[in-house]
């Protein structure tokens, strides 16, 4: 960490892509400014960890400061490191950490109200659909509107009664989130899985780094094989990268899905929807202001889309305006 702190030149291109800066306008919690706090850390001349940690953790993790800065500086895998060894005290972010060992989600909900939407509809298959803990319990209808849409074009395996563990590892709870992908991998060895698909930008950037041989693919990607199968609407659509998708280039498929069946207009400005990282359970007001200051933008006449449940869950809880899935708005272009 030492090394890396040092190579900011403060030169401030980063601010202008921080949804956290643009919201609050605090020095202190910029890419420049958390940087600076912990050189004066590792110099001693800050003492105290805790007022350090808290910034630490107010960020999303999207990354797009480090797409900005000239000298190349990994300022999330600084924050991450902090993390890892200042574990953040938040009542609310250690229960839902609870909840993922003892209830196999962060939401603290029963296995029972995860089966709900696919009871019966697993397949023998070495393909297998993940949709993720808040696909399956906040956002169910885009599973629904996937496995609707695959249902006679794809023979699926249902995996949803695990959690992939990305939540505890960017929130510092680095030990446990090694636990349970020891034991996500051996679960989809027995599973025969060779294929994995998922609705969750957050779940497929976390499986990408997953050490194992399985290929691992985004709902929008797969969509797209099955185009002129779908039919166009004359509905007007612009599209939100979720940050977990953009870092990991996935940003064409989708926005070819959009512009093959919809009135598709690019959004202006693509900025983080600010409850990554951790942000929404950590700290809600701050994480819906800044997803406020992003919908700014929309129109009542335009459908907002989206491919990740987390990035539409969060939207949706700010706006009245339509906010879909990338899922969804397939599932409507169908003929079935």
């Amino acid at each position: 960490m030492s090394d890396t702190v040092y190579q900011c030149g403060s030169c401030g291109y980063c601010l202008d892509t921080c949804s956290v800066y643009a919201t609050t306008f605090a020095e202190s919690v910029s890419p420049r400014g958390k940087l600076l706090l912990l050189r004066k850390f590792a110099e001693g001349v800050l003492k105290n960890p805790l007022p350090i940690t808290e910034r630490m953790y107010t960020c999303t993790l999207c990354g797009k400061c480090e797409d900005a800065c000239p000298s190349k500086t990994g300022i999330t895998s600084v924050i991450q490191e902090w993390r890892n060894t200042h574990p953040f005290n938040q009542d609310s972010l250690r229960s839902s950490v609870k909840s993922v060992f003892e209830k196999g989600n962060p939401y603290h909900q029963s296995q029972s109200e995860r089966e709900k939407w696919h009871t019966g509809c697993t397949i023998d298959s070495s393909t297998a659909y993940f949709p993720g803990c808040t696909t399956s319990l906040m956002q169910p209808r885009i599973a629904e509107s996937f496995i609707h849409i695959m249902k006679e074009r794809l023979p699926l395996q249902i995996i949803d009664d695990i959690c992939c563990g990305s939540l505890l590892s960017k929130t510092g709870f680095q030990k446990e989130s090694e636990e349970i992908i020891e034991k996500n991998i051996q679960y989809f060895k027995e599973r025969g899985i060779k294929t994995l698909i998922t609705s969750c930008a957050g779940c497929y950037s976390f499986f990408l780094n997953y050490p194992f041989n399985i290929k691992v693919m985004h709902t929008s990607e797969i969509l797209g094989d099955y185009l002129d199968e779908f039919h166009p609407r004359p509905i007007r659509t612009t599209y939100h990268d979720p940050c977990h998708l953009l870092r990991n280039h996935v940003t064409t498929q989708p926005r070819y899905l959009l512009k093959t069946l919809s009135d598709y207009t690019e959004k202006e400005t693509q900025m983080c929807c600010g409850a990554g990282g951790g942000m929404l359970l950590n700290f809600r007001e701050l994480a819906d202001s800044i997803c406020k200051n992003l919908l700014k933008e929309l129109t009542p006449s335009i459908s907002l889309v989206t491919a990740c449940p987390f990035c539409s869950y969060h939207m949706k809880r700010n706006t009245f305006y339509r906010i879909s899935s990338i899922e969804e708005f397939v599932a409507s272009c169908t003929s079935e």
